[in-house]
């Protein structure tokens, strides 16, 4: 059983991992039947709804021929700059100076008055770094019962995701053991019990 949760200023709840008892579970269907017959269903139009915490991952790599996302790598520090003028705010006042110079010299204007074509030619001709097409995708994490369960991993976990997570909300239609459960829950055939001590 998860440990209780210590934070005085939030609610008891099993999205929380707070102890499993006859509150908590109260609260828990309460939160089920919300996100998945009350009206939380016009937020993602499935009744048979699944929380799913997904994380966001950058493919890297991609030819620049098939895809219109640039980044720039730089390859001694793993920095990473998805933009040309994101590049140039980063920088100091010499580096800076070297960019307008290898404007002036490919395209005769200073390195922000170019177009963001020309400003990733020379980016990608800096020794150190590269020029490379990237792809999002999500990735599975976790999967809840509740849109609360899904949002308290996130807080709780964001900082080993850096690059992002969110919530998606995937039908469970044919999950039939899944849908038997949470009916069960929901129609009050399933409740909780305390454990009789001996």
């Amino acid at each position: 059983m998860p440990a209780e949760n210590k934070q005085a200023d939030q609610p008891r709840s099993l999205a929380t991992a707070s102890t499993l008892d006859a509150d908590t579970w109260a609260d828990f269907v309460k939160r089920l039947h919300h996100d998945c017959v009350g009206a939380g269903v016009h937020d993602h139009y499935t009744a048979d709804a699944v929380f799913i915490v997904q994380a966001k991952r950058i493919v890297y790599g991609i030819d620049t021929d098939y895809s219109d996302n640039r980044v720039l790598l730089d390859h001694c520090n793993e920095g990473e700059w998805f933009s040309p003028k994101e590049f140039w705010e980063d920088q100091e006042r010499d580096q800076r100076a070297a960019l307008n110079k290898a404007m002036q010299d490919w395209a005769s204007c200073q390195f922000l008055k170019a177009d963001e074509s020309d400003q990733w030619y020379v980016l990608g001709e800096m020794e150190g770094y590269a020029v490379t097409g990237w792809q999002e995708t999500w990735e599975y994490v976790s999967a809840h019962f509740t849109k609360d369960a899904a949002e308290a991993f996130i807080r709780r976990k964001k900082h080993d995701y850096r690059k992002g997570m969110r919530v998606y909300v995937e039908s469970q239609y044919y999950s039939w053991e899944f849908n038997a459960i949470k009916e069960a829950i929901l129609s009050g055939t399933l409740t909780y019990t305390p454990k009789e001590v001996a």
